[in-house]
């Protein structure tokens, strides 16, 4: 019952016309943001660890976050190979 009086997620704000950006970030400004944000983290925790001299907790956190940063290279390496042998599949099919 609830349901069924909710809007749909593309009427959920009440406007005519969905958001649409003026200009989209271009692939290289994305690639860039997703690059430099792990290894800006790694540089704030690398300056927090000389700032506040408590190595221990802080190593344990590069350690995370270095990890989580190969984690994701990987995982977003082998989803792009992924996408591009579909493409390619597709596109000798058709």
């Amino acid at each position: 019952m609830i349901a069924a009086s909710l809007p749909a997620p593309e009427n959920a704000h009440g406007f005519a016309e969905p958001f649409r950006p003026l200009r989209p970030a271009s692939g290289q400004k994305r690639i860039a943001a997703l690059v430099l944000g792990p290894i800006l983290w790694v540089a704030a925790l690398l300056l927090a660890s000389w700032l506040l001299d408590r190595t221990n907790a802080i190593e344990l956190g590069l350690l995370v976050t270095a990890a989580t940063f190969v984690f994701a290279a990987v995982v977003l390496s082998l989803l792009r190979l992924g996408r591009l042998r579909e493409e390619r599949r597709y596109a000798d099919s058709v």
